[in-house]
């Protein structure tokens, strides 16, 4: 076999051949925030694809799971492919899944204009809550307590219409019920039941409990980089072994 590690610097230097007896391809994944759109990697791979029969891909950075989703896909591997890598990686997508298999979840939409921000806080008045979409860590970006806020948010360079500026945000509600890690309620419970559950990518579930005593899921999110990296690199290396024995 042949496998295609995708690997960043910032996970330190892991015996990929050692793990995998050898059979280690490794591309440099790492960006800056200035190259952080390079389709570097993924041409290394298609290179590599040209005159190398690729059997796996593996990566274990949050950063590295939808373009390794999207060479799966394009190179026709077993594993995780694009879209089940978004859910893990984006909120709107993992809520718009669990919202429809009936899973109780925060209320939570884009939040690409300023617009979006008064739209939210017609539907569900103050406070709001701003927070990145994407990333491991799905960061507050600012707490809307009333429009005064709103508006001090929107003059600290938002310009209303400026899709670039809020690329990747999202509102919600405010909320500051109990909160809950992983499996034991209702909500985390059905999420989990729901969710794609690809060997060699671990998604953990947060919930929140609601004004009216309803638990729903606050954070689905892909947890691959605090793992134990070489059960993951094996576990997304042999994904290949399961589709060449049916």
């Amino acid at each position: 076999m042949t496998v295609v590690v995708l690997h960043r610097r910032s996970l330190g230097d892991l015996p990929y051949g050692e793990w995998l007896g050898g059979d280690a391809i490794v591309v440099d994944s790492s960006s800056t925030a200035a190259d952080s759109d390079s389709a570097t990697a993924e041409l290394a791979v298609l290179s590599l694809a040209s005159n190398t029969h690729i059997t796996a891909l593996v990566a274990l950075h949050p950063d590295d799971q939808i373009r390794a989703g999207s060479l799966r896909d394009h190179l026709g591997l077993a594993g995780q492919t694009r879209d089940e890598a978004v859910v893990g990686a984006d909120a709107i997508r993992a809520a718009e899944l669990l919202g429809g298999a009936g899973v109780p979840v925060v209320r939570r939409v884009p939040a690409a204009t300023i617009p979006d921000l008064y739209r939210a806080a017609h539907a569900w008045g103050y406070p709001l809550r701003v927070r990145r979409g994407r990333g491991p860590e799905r960061a507050v970006v600012a707490e809307l307590a009333d429009e005064s806020a709103l508006r001090a948010f929107a003059r600290g360079g938002l310009a209303e219409g400026d899709t670039a500026a809020t690329a990747g945000l999202t509102v919600e509600p405010a909320t500051s019920g109990p909160r809950h890690h992983g499996p034991g309620t209702p909500a985390t419970d059905a999420a989990l039941a729901v969710l794609p559950a690809v060997p060699g990518h671990p998604l953990e579930v947060d919930a929140v409990r609601d004004e009216f005593g309803t638990w729903r899921v606050d954070t689905v999110r892909y947890t691959g980089h605090t793992a134990d990296a070489r059960h993951l690199v094996c576990a997304q290396a042999r994904q290949f072994e399961s589709v060449e024995a049916v």
